[in-house]
């Protein structure tokens, strides 16, 4: 490519080519990372809709690489059966839903419970612990590390 010279030759390209019907090894076919997107299931029963709606909104605007879905309550199962996300933030607790996911967030909503029942109890592949809140930004942390543990193809559904 003479005429290119003065341009400094041809870039190569970002994905190696693949060429069909020679040989395979001498060609491979191009390698592309399949970067899957988390997918967060929010779902909180009817009276307590606004704030699966701020959750929701809030993890998307501030991940919008996140597949976000939020559902109400009662339809969780028939969600967690066909969305399979990667993190479900709820109003109950995972014990009662069968098939694990790699995090559950239990956001508690019952203003009358004692002090126990309004701890939130959160879940990363089968490490659980009790927090007050949560916060939106204990909730990221946990979306982020399921993040990081699927990327590295180390995120086992325990939850």
């Amino acid at each position: 490519m003479p005429y290119l010279a003065h341009l400094g030759g041809c870039a190569r390209p970002v994905w190696p080519l693949g060429c069909r019907g020679m040989d395979a090894r001498t060609h491979p076919e191009p390698v592309r990372p399949r970067a899957t997107k988390v997918r967060v299931l929010v779902a909180f029963e009817d009276a307590r809709g606004v704030y699966g709606e701020a959750i929701a909104r809030a993890l998307a605007e501030l991940r919008p690489d996140l597949q976000v879905r939020r559902a109400p309550l009662a339809e969780i199962g028939r969600e967690l059966r066909g969305f399979d996300p990667h993190v479900v933030v709820c109003s109950e607790t995972d014990g009662g839903h069968p098939g694990g996911r790699g995090a559950w967030v239990q956001v508690p909503t019952d203003d009358g419970a004692d002090a126990d029942g309004r701890l939130a109890r959160l879940c990363l592949e089968g490490e659980r612990w009790d927090t007050e809140g949560p916060t939106l930004g204990e909730i990221l942390d946990v979306v982020d590390e399921t993040r990081r543990r699927l990327r590295e193809r180390r995120l086992a559904g325990t939850c």
